[in-house]
């Protein structure tokens, strides 16, 4: 179910129709979920899994508290990734934040404006994500 933007005049002011893209994991290319919303009328995303169950955001402190424990609990090996997930979650704690399930087993951390963006931006019915903690 994909839909490209298209222009619509409503009494004198732009609208545009409700954009549907499915997200690929920024790791594998696997499909993540599907998100759609609908411009200038809600900006609301609602992106549901694979097998079409709601994706909500969490709360920025829970993601920082979550990956603080990450963090400190991290081998060696993992520890640079854990950093960068911490740091990314504390630059965008106003924000809404996204995590992701890949079904490989990844996950993608990135915001509701990221996701909107690219999704305005990419033609087609995906879009690839850039995981904003790399």
């Amino acid at each position: 179910m994909t839909s490209s933007p298209r222009s619509l005049k409503v009494d004198g002011m732009a609208s545009f129709s409700r954009i549907s893209k499915q997200l690929i994991c920024a790791h594998c290319d696997a499909v993540l979920a599907t998100a759609a919303y609908r411009p200038l009328l809600s900006w609301q995303l609602d992106i549901k899994s694979p097998d079409g169950h709601p994706l909500a955001p969490l709360s920025g402190s829970i993601l920082l508290r979550i990956a603080q424990q990450r963090l400190a609990s991290a081998p060696p090996a993992e520890q640079p990734q854990a950093k960068r997930r911490v740091d990314f979650i504390d630059a965008h704690l106003a924000e809404v934040i996204y995590d992701l399930p890949c079904p490989r087993g990844h996950h993608t951390l990135i915001t509701a404006p990221q996701i909107a963006r690219a999704m305005r931006k990419t033609s087609g019915g995906w879009v690839s994500l850039t995981d904003g903690s790399r």
